[in-house]
């Protein structure tokens, strides 16, 4: 499938605290200031907001969200991805039929008419804190690839860049795009961590890799803001908020053969007792 014009515009959002009618006002204007503020065709461009959009992370009673069928604030973003023509990926705590009080943290990207490309499930739950998200949060099963544009891509979620396995599969599957969306905490050496591990992601995937935290702070923690893509060479390409995906990087990049020489597991040999 031709790759057709995209353009990534990470949004790195101040959320408001478990409160989905303010976030939504603030995810709306956020694209529509930016859409007003660029000449670029509002359906050649993605919009990717932090992790939890709607509600911020809380990790007390969440309120939930059902995707299908759509919840009022579910149907709000998607109408706004409909009546502005443009991409959204946006997240949510999506109800668990089998586990209501534990719902989902999901990833989904919508289309410009307003249709669903992709719906991911936070595999890897944030285990620090006194109220961590593995405690209230159910994690997700399976890695999730779609389309959009031509471009295919691997969704993921803030604490799912620790884990790297992930993403040796989507590196597998072609992966063309990875989303990273966080609610990365503050801390000694945090902003350095999501910024590199985002970057060799891009290196070890040969893809694009767009990473962005959310702003300000919550009751618990203060977050960066930051927002990065990467090129497939592990270059960073953001500017002034947005970066337009150069096919050529992806065709360059790949005429390097990495893939191929990978293996389903490496055993290692360990020192014996003494040995030197």
């Amino acid at each position: 499938m031709k790759r057709l014009p995209l353009v990534l515009e990470p949004v790195p959002l101040d959320l408001a605290w478990n409160d989905p009618e303010e976030n939504l006002r603030r995810m709306e204007d956020a694209v529509v200031r930016r859409l007003d503020g660029r000449r670029a065709d509002p359906e050649e461009r993605l919009f990717l907001f932090p992790e939890l959009t709607l509600t911020g992370f809380v990790t007390r009673h969440p309120k939930s969200f059902s995707l299908t069928p759509p919840d009022p604030a579910i149907s709000r973003v998607l109408e706004l991805a409909r009546g502005r023509r443009t991409a959204i990926a946006f997240g949510f705590p999506e109800r668990n039929p089998e586990a209501p009080g534990r719902p989902f943290n999901a990833l989904v990207l919508a289309r410009p008419d307003g249709s669903i490309a992709g719906r991911y499930r936070k595999l890897h739950l944030f285990t620090a804190g006194r109220e961590p998200e593995a405690g209230v949060f159910s994690a997700g099963d399976r890695g999730v690839l779609c389309e959009h544009r031509g471009w295919l891509f691997g969704l993921s979620i803030c604490f799912d860049l620790r884990f790297s396995r992930l993403y040796h599969e989507y590196a597998r599957a072609g992966a063309d795009v990875i989303l990273a969306p966080a609610c990365w905490v503050g801390g000694p050496h945090k902003s350095m961590q999501l910024r590199t591990l985002a970057a060799a992601y891009a290196v070890l995937s040969q893809a694009y890799v767009a990473a962005v935290n959310r702003s300000g702070r919550d009751p618990h923690f203060d977050y960066d803001g930051s927002a990065h893509v990467f090129s497939p060479f592990g270059e960073p390409v953001l500017q002034e908020g947005s970066c337009g995906l150069d096919e050529s990087a992806l065709i360059e990049c790949r005429k390097m053969k990495v893939r191929g020489a990978d293996r389903e597991s490496y055993p290692l040999s360990l020192p014996r007792p003494g040995q030197t």
